[in-house]
């Protein structure tokens, strides 16, 4: 369960420069709730969705993930909430080039406070969900743009987190390809998994059971 209330967000504080990113923001996710969040580039989506991701701080109003209330944890904290509880997916993929997929799907595993003695299986059996084990060994390098975006959806969900935050997952793909990525993010969604999608495709976002569309930094709609 997430819940966001009164959340705002000014980048240079105090300076020439000052932009308010976000103004205000509450709202509500359930467990297993598949969201796009929609709005004009500069409408503050990313920062909402970093906020989420615990890789941005706010400056105001209150943030609970699961009823704990991110604004008051240590760095260590958040990086054990980003480790377990969340898993990113990006556009440009941010995987090691050099690593093979089953090498990348196994960064967070390595990554995470209690070790698990399991790991490569754990790894495998997330590449094996999105389609990918027989491609474990294989360069990420040597990949098509879909194939790495599938490996990256595998490197989120192997700690098994409640919560997956997309941003612009399809935006580097071709149509076929997007299609097939939201097939596999609306598996997941069956699953249980909460996912939220930041996307400026429309039909992207009418594949997802709500759309929050957000505006100069405020929520203007939540359909």
């Amino acid at each position: 369960m997430i819940r966001l209330q009164g959340i705002s967000k000014v980048y240079n504080r105090g300076k020439n420069n000052s932009f308010q990113a976000l103004s205000g923001i509450t709202a509500e996710v359930k467990d297993g709730e598949m969201i796009a969040v929609i709005g004009k580039s500069g409408a503050g989506k990313s920062t909402l969705l970093h906020i989420l991701a615990c890789i941005d701080s706010y400056d105001s109003g209150e943030y609970l993930l699961d009823g704990i209330l991110i604004k008051k944890l240590s760095e260590r904290k958040l990086a054990q909430i980003r480790n377990e509880k969340i898993g990113m997916v990006m556009q440009d993929f941010a995987l090691v080039e050099d690593f093979t997929a089953l090498e990348n799907v196994m960064l967070p595993l390595d990554f995470a406070a209690k070790k698990k003695s399991n790991r490569k299986q754990l790894a495998l059996n997330a590449l094996q969900s999105v389609g990918m084990a027989d491609y474990a060994k294989k360069p990420v390098n040597q990949m098509s743009g879909g194939q790495k975006q599938r490996v990256a959806i595998a490197r989120a969900i192997v700690n098994e987190p409640s919560v997956i935050l997309a941003d612009e997952p399809t935006g580097a793909l071709d149509s076929k390809t997007a299609a097939e990525i939201m097939e596999v993010l609306k598996a997941l969604n069956r699953t249980g998994t909460t996912i939220i999608i930041v996307t400026h495709d429309k039909s992207i976002a009418q594949q997802c059971g709500r759309i929050i569309e957000i505006a100069d930094g405020s929520l203007v709609s939540d359909s």
